[in-house]
């Protein structure tokens, strides 16, 4: 007998439909706790993902503040780079003028 044959005696064609219901039966619910098991898996990974988004989301932050720092720190710079050329320009300048009849004299 294959899988798709069945006896011809009534009662043995019931036992046998009701032993391939009760496998079936078996197997449908050893999926349904194989599904269970991975949403309550897929439940927990998605509680440490949005912890770990919520603990990057700190660092992202803090990083996005320092950027600006960062670029307010080159700005000031910037600035302090140009403000120390116009000072020595002007200190030379102004020692050259002031110390002019020294030399040589």
């Amino acid at each position: 007998m294959t899988k798709f044959d069945l006896p011809d005696d009534p009662e043995a064609v019931h036992a046998v439909l009701l032993e391939r219901i009760t496998q079936h039966e078996k197997a449908i619910c050893e999926s349904q706790e194989g599904i269970n098991r991975l949403h309550e898996e897929n439940k927990r990974q998605d509680e440490r993902l949005e912890r770990i988004e919520k603990n990057t989301a700190t660092l992202v932050d803090i990083f996005r503040a320092g950027d600006g720092t960062l670029k307010t720190a080159k700005w000031f710079g910037k600035l302090l780079i140009w403000i120390g050329s116009v000072v020595s320009g002007t200190y030379a300048l102004w020692f050259a003028i002031t110390n002019w009849p020294h030399r040589g004299g």
